[in-house]
């Protein structure tokens, strides 16, 4: 039976019943300090939000938080302190009792450990890092980071580590985890910084070329045969399907950039680059391109005749790989000035538009007729 207070009915409020201190005069040794941790992550993971007393925390709160214990040498005491932290952020949630500058070297003290250390099971605090990235995933503590002062900081410090750490291969579990994180990181940001979008865009490119921080180079494109056994190209995939409506804007900026950068450069080969791009995301995450679509309807209307024959080819191929009729309905104004170029004043962009087709008139429907008229 549930304990009832006097007032009337309502379960009764329950206190931290460690009592031991982290932190003391006399230097504890890390057999003990290790040993107290254990103690204190067994009691706070079993506690529930409804009915804990949190004044009772603030003592754990504070000493978790030092110096001595964010740099202890000892990796096990980091593991459990980073646990014991991580489950005091979901008790107290959403109001975390941590300053923003607490908050700040909390955030990089996690991002540490887990770059440092979940490279493989076989890592005897795997257990204890596993459980950090679902506690940050359920309750979603990682929204915290981007009000704080230098929250454009650590959300690139964020998805730069998170791409290094699935790249090992680790469960499918810590890979959605990392979906729930960076998903939450983005939809509750006020800006998303460059370099999340090129972060999550490199995915689907080669990564011989490496772009320095805060710029917008294009990567050479390399179509992994792979696919989704990729585990970086599957981490990329699901966070852009999954905060394709906050990042459209910022993906087409993207293409914006470098194909006004390159048309004034006349460098249609990395124009090309993008537009091969374009077709990638297409394939995989095609509610990213929202945007991204009038762009290229505007560009069968310019006067140079290499970008006109390369929004051909490139709404062609996303004609085909959407089925035709679907992307005909989503985007009518595009396909109706996709169609005309059947007649471009240019030979080369009709004979792309020919061969944009044949992926069309194949297919019984709407699409071919319409292809095949007039």
């Amino acid at each position: 039976m549930v304990a009832q207070t006097r007032a009337g009915g309502q379960p009764s409020t329950l206190k931290l019943k460690f009592r031991e201190k982290l932190l003391g005069r006399t230097t504890t040794s890390t057999d003990v300090l290790l040993k107290k941790l254990k103690t204190l992550h067994a009691e706070l993971a079993e506690m529930e939000q409804e009915r804990l007393d949190v004044d009772s925390l603030e003592t754990v709160r504070c000493e978790l938080i030092h110096q001595s214990i964010l740099l202890h040498k000892d990796k096990g005491v980091k593991a459990y302190a980073a646990c014991c932290i991580a489950d005091i952020l979901r008790i107290t949630a959403p109001h975390a009792r941590y300053k923003p500058t607490e908050l700040t070297d909390i955030f990089h003290f996690f991002l540490r450990q887990l770059v440092q250390n979940l490279k493989s099971s076989d890592n005897p605090y795997y257990n204890q890092y596993f459980l950090l990235l679902e506690c940050l995933s359920a309750v979603k503590s990682s929204a915290l980071i981007c009000d704080l002062p230098k929250a454009e900081e650590i959300v690139e410090q964020f998805f730069k580590d998170c791409f290094k750490i699935v790249r090992y291969d680790l469960s499918k579990k810590i890979e959605l985890f990392m979906v729930d994180i960076l998903n939450v990181i983005i939809d509750e940001s006020h800006t998303i910084p460059p370099v999340v979008v090129t972060t999550l865009l490199a995915q689907f490119m080669d990564k011989n070329l490496v772009s320095p921080p805060l710029t917008r180079t294009i990567f050479v494109l390399k179509f992994v045969n792979k696919g989704m056994d990729q585990p970086a190209f599957r981490l990329a995939t699901q966070v852009c399907n999954g905060s394709s409506t906050k990042l459209q804007r910022y993906v087409c900026q993207y293409f914006t950039d470098i194909i006004l950068q390159h048309s004034d450069e006349e460098d249609f080969e990395e124009i090309q680059k993008a537009h091969d791009l374009i077709k990638r995301l297409n394939r995989f995450c095609p509610s990213l391109l929202h945007n991204v679509v009038p762009q290229l309807e505007e560009e069968l209307r310019v006067d140079e005749v290499s970008i006109r024959i390369m929004a051909t080819q490139t709404l062609g191929e996303m004609f085909v790989d959407s089925g035709g009729a679907d992307f005909m309905r989503k985007y009518p104004s595009t396909w109706n000035l996709w169609l005309t170029r059947r007649n471009d004043k240019a030979s080369a962009v009709r004979i792309a538009f020919v061969e944009a087709c044949k992926g069309l008139v194949v297919a019984p429907g709407d699409t071919r007729e319409a292809v095949e008229g007039e």
